[in-house]
């Protein structure tokens, strides 16, 4: 597959030579991981040595995150200076991480290449999220688990993911969402189930209730799934 070309004019890129760092406007992204993961894990019952796949990997939290579980994980993202903030990252902590430039659209893996699939806070960017689908359901091998969030089109989501987050925390740059992009929990199961995935379980919500003073977020699950919401999906055997 030939290497993709990509633009670094993604909104996030502008961080990524202070991802890392201890004051980085980015860190609280890190507060969501403990939250979703306690969702996730329901749905698979050990992490270690499963084949991982982070799309949408941003300079590597979750990536780093899964790792730490004993996956042996890999990430994609379309900023090369993501990429490279994740890879370097991995290298000075002595991770085996392997890292690349691409779109979750057009995913530079065979198929079947992967047990698990997660993408989080990735879906509401994407240019198509159908295809984006698709696309993980090819790289994951039968039986195989995506697991994902999203944030759902309701006039709570404006509030609690843009104007919340983007105008009075200030932990995500202005105009990284549009209300537009963001998916409802139908549209998310048409996708799926158009893709030959089968939906696991119940999905569920995460509420941001403020920020605490060392900058981590303050969150609390829900079955509200009106703004940012989780699920998971299974690749059935023999499909696609």
């Amino acid at each position: 597959m030939p290497e993709p070309t990509m633009s670094d004019d993604y909104f996030f890129s502008p961080y990524a030579d202070s991802w890392w760092n201890d004051d980085s406007k980015m860190n609280p992204l890190r507060s969501f991981n403990p939250e979703r993961f306690a969702y996730f894990d329901r749905f698979l019952d050990d992490w270690k040595g499963q084949r991982v796949l982070d799309v949408g990997c941003g300079g590597g939290y979750t990536t780093e995150f899964l790792h730490q579980r004993g996956s042996r994980v890999c990430g994609v993202d379309p900023s090369a200076k993501l990429v490279a903030a994740a890879t370097r990252h991995a290298d000075d902590t002595d991770r085996d991480i392997s890292y690349t430039v691409g779109k979750a659209e057009e995913l530079p893996y065979p198929d079947r290449s992967f047990d698990v699939v997660t993408c989080v806070d990735v879906l509401e960017h994407v240019e198509s999220p159908a295809l984006a689908v698709r696309e993980i359901h090819r790289v994951l091998d039968d039986g195989g688990i995506f697991l994902y969030d999203t944030i759902n089109r309701t006039l709570r989501s404006r509030i609690m993911m843009i104007w919340l987050p983007e105008r009075v925390l200030g932990i995500v740059p202005r105009g990284a969402h549009d209300h537009r992009d963001f998916i409802t929990p139908d549209e998310m199961l048409g996708h799926l189930g158009a893709a030959g995935f089968v939906p696991l379980g119940r999905m569920a919500g995460i509420s941001i209730r403020g920020q605490r003073k060392d900058g981590s977020l303050r969150l609390k699950p829900t079955r509200d799934l009106s703004s940012l919401y989780l699920g998971a999906a299974r690749r059935l055997e023999g499909r696609g």
